[in-house]
């Protein structure tokens, strides 16, 4: 109750700021500022200042914003300032106790600085450079996935006008040999009017004999002899589905460079090497849990891990009533828990030999025979994982099955 706080409720280009020598003790009332070096250069006399009132480095208290608060986390830590990274949920409950309804900039500093004063949390930790790096291009390829599956809807549905049929004949309708085919002849009546060696040299980019790419091209011309195209506004949709091409193959070549940059970034860190020896977790995985985990020195038990991905029980209780379904909360990195599912997935699927990680599928096994649907079996099993790699990365030793 005694810390010296500077409380910053941060927003897009100007945040206000309060200080507090102690809670009851506020130095500073609620006061604007611009995100510009000299306007965070003044804040410094007011640090200084408090530290020589009460002879104690403050702290620098703000919630997570994602991006606004990112510049002034950097740049307080930077400086050497304790900075206390807040979960916008605590300041939004205090608000709500609140009898009087107020939504201000200067009231929701002075909130921020009550939350740090009734939960002292601690500082945050900072990562090394190698694993924000890593995290920033892990989340960046996550987005670009889903705009990737996003544009391949958009892409099937004009397909699918403009030659119906066409997805029968690839099991990856967007991989770079079809999507090369469709550029030069996006309407059966063009497939069928193109001289047939063209389109052989065409299929030949897939690697596959030359006898299966002749097979395909019949196939091909199979599928255009019957396929019925919506003949109203063809140019139009033709002109749509090349955008769309463009589209995918300018996704495909950023992912892979994206990719390549994880990969080479996770294998510089040494946990890297520790979480590949799990059945079931794969390069790209791998590199998410670290980016995502980060420090595991930040989670001082297995608990507060499943936590902060999201995974433990969001308790349902009033008086003698007590839920027995419990779902999980997620309310962590929703990035940490994707990986974890992923991971579990492919550790329960069955290879020819059994399954890829014989530990998992056994716990799986063991939840699905207890009546547990399928996905709250897979969910209890990606917990039973992330305590295997809590205790892996502590410890350092590899993965043992049993």
């Amino acid at each position: 109750m005694n810390q010296p706080v500077l409380s910053i409720d941060v927003a897009k280009g100007k945040s206000v700021a309060a200080a507090f020598l102690s809670y009851h003790d506020c130095m500073y009332k609620p006061f604007s500022f611009i995100h510009t070096n000299e306007d965070l250069h003044r804040l410094f006399a007011i640090l200084e200042q408090m530290k020589n009132v009460t002879d104690q480095e403050p702290k620098v208290v703000l919630e997570a914003t994602g991006n606004y608060s990112k510049p002034l986390v950097s740049f307080f830590s930077s400086h050497g300032y304790s900075v206390v990274l807040l979960n916008p949920i605590p300041t939004h409950q205090l608000k709500q106790k609140a009898v009087r309804k107020i939504k201000t900039d200067p009231i929701d500093a002075i909130r921020i600085a009550h939350v740090f004063y009734f939960q002292s949390p601690q500082p945050q930790v900072q990562l090394s450079e190698s694993i924000q790096q890593l995290r920033v291009i892990c989340r960046q390829s996550q987005h670009w996935m889903g705009l990737y599956g996003e544009t391949q809807l958009h892409f099937r549905a004009v397909l699918d006008l403009l030659f119906p049929g066409y997805d029968k004949a690839f099991h990856k309708v967007c991989n770079r040999t079809s999507l090369e085919l469709l550029s030069r002849f996006p309407t059966p009546s063009e497939l069928l009017a193109a001289e047939h060696e063209e389109i052989i040299t065409l299929l030949l980019s897939n690697r596959r004999g030359r006898a299966w790419n002749e097979s395909k091209l019949q196939e091909l011309l199979e599928i255009a002899r019957h396929s019925l195209p919506d003949l109203h506004a063809i140019q139009a949709q033709r002109v749509v589905l090349m955008q769309y091409i463009h589209l995918l193959k300018t996704y495909q070549d950023c992912m892979s460079d994206l990719l390549q940059t994880m990969q080479t970034l996770a294998e510089s860190i040494e946990i890297y090497h520790l979480l590949r020896t799990i059945p079931g977790v794969g390069p790209l995985t791998a590199a998410m849990l670290i980016a995502e985990i980060g420090d595991i020195k930040r989670f001082p038990s297995v608990k507060q891990l499943a936590a902060f991905a999201g995974l433990d029980s969001a308790v349902h209780e009033s008086g003698t009533f007590k839920s027995k379904k419990n779902r999980i909360s997620k309310r962590g990195s929703q990035y940490l828990r994707t990986a974890l599912y992923q991971a579990t997935v492919a550790a329960i699927s069955k290879q020819i030999h059994g399954p890829r990680n014989s530990t998992l599928f056994q716990f799986y096994q063991q939840k699905r025979n207890e009546g547990k649907p399928a996905k709250v079996a897979i969910v209890a099993t990606s917990h039973k994982l992330l305590r295997i790699i809590f205790g892996m990365w502590n410890s350092g030793r590899a993965f043992q099955a049993g």
